[in-house]
């Protein structure tokens, strides 16, 4: 579970700091677009935090 997380981090923070540079990163461009995306940008990276927090509980 804290590897899924870790992808979802890449893919949600890597997508919004892509964005600040003018590139595309990741999965989510290729379907939204605008607010749309960064606010699954944003979604996506919390929830990989959140699995990652979790998962890192779960193996102790």
């Amino acid at each position: 579970m804290a590897i899924l997380g870790v992808l979802l981090m890449i893919q949600g923070f890597g997508n919004l700091i892509a964005g600040f540079f003018d590139r595309n990163f990741g999965l989510l461009h290729l379907v939204l677009d605008g607010g749309a995306l960064t606010t699954a940008s944003v979604v996506v990276g919390l929830l990989g935090l959140a699995l990652t927090v979790l998962g890192a509980r779960a193996e102790k």
